[in-house]
């Protein structure tokens, strides 16, 4: 499958820039990142920084109305644009993949709400976005998934760990210091996110069910002994360098 790499980016940060001449927000396509297996292609861009420019009518009307409908439902005007830039560039990607037009491109979802191409080929794809910025990836043989965090410092993180982390993550982030903690809480966020995702499975339900060695490339996962999830001992992920001040991860199940 020939997945949408080839946009000329070359003197320009927008890869869409043959599609959108005028867009006024970059979206690159990242080219150093931890490799996956030969057989795996994978293709990622990173959309932003957004923003206070209004959202472009060639990007607007490239949307679906349900998508419409969920971008005017956010209450902040940078996560309006975020949501429909991202929506809009992920339509274009597809486009390219499947030679639909991007507005007559239909989605359906899984039972846990992942969205794949209702026609059934193409790419598997994820999009996921945190503060500016967004992150979309695509894969021709493997599901999945992929998160940006935004590493805003907050004063309960080991609190958090302590709801949300295996007891093992939590016990390495008590005994970092306060200056590394901040890095490591959200690789291994970003990366759980990632791999629940790729395995198309709810996120809170199961985020203790493995632990993750975020000082590896890639990351070492160990899988609780009784995990039942499908196809979770074959998965990978990889940390991912995207904008200062963020945190990203790609997965594939």
């Amino acid at each position: 499958m020939l997945l949408p790499d080839q946009a000329s980016t070359e003197g320009s940060a927008a890869g869409f820039e043959p599609l959108w001449p005028s867009l006024p927000w970059p979206v690159s396509r990242l080219n150093n990142f931890a490799g996956s297996l030969p057989e795996s292609k994978v293709v990622l861009w990173l959309a932003g920084p957004i923003g206070p420019e209004e959202i472009p009518s060639y990007v607007w009307d490239s949307l679906a109305n349900e998508e419409k409908a969920r971008a005017n439902r956010l209450f902040q005007p940078q996560d309006r644009r975020l949501f429909a830039l991202t929506r809009a560039a992920l339509r274009h990607l597809l486009s390219r993949t499947t030679q639909i037009p991007a507005k007559k491109i239909l989605f359906s979802e899984g039972p846990n709400g992942k969205p794949y191409l209702s026609s059934g080929s193409g790419p598997y794809f994820n999009v996921s976005h945190s503060g500016g910025y967004a992150l979309i990836g695509l894969s021709d043989h493997r599901p999945i998934g992929v998160d940006i965090e935004w590493m805003q410092p907050f004063a309960d993180q080991t609190a958090v760990a302590r709801s949300f982390f295996s007891p093992a993550e939590y016990q390495a982030l008590t005994e970092l210091s306060e200056a590394l903690r901040p890095a490591a809480f959200y690789k291994i966020w970003t990366c759980k996110e990632a791999v629940l995702k790729a395995l198309g499975v709810g996120i809170t339900a199961h985020l203790k069910e493995f632990s993750v060695e975020w000082t590896k490339t890639p990351y070492a996962l160990l899988w609780d002994q009784n995990c039942s999830l499908p196809g979770h001992a074959l998965i990978e992920a990889f940390p991912i360098e995207v904008a200062e001040g963020y945190a990203g991860c790609y997965a594939l199940a």
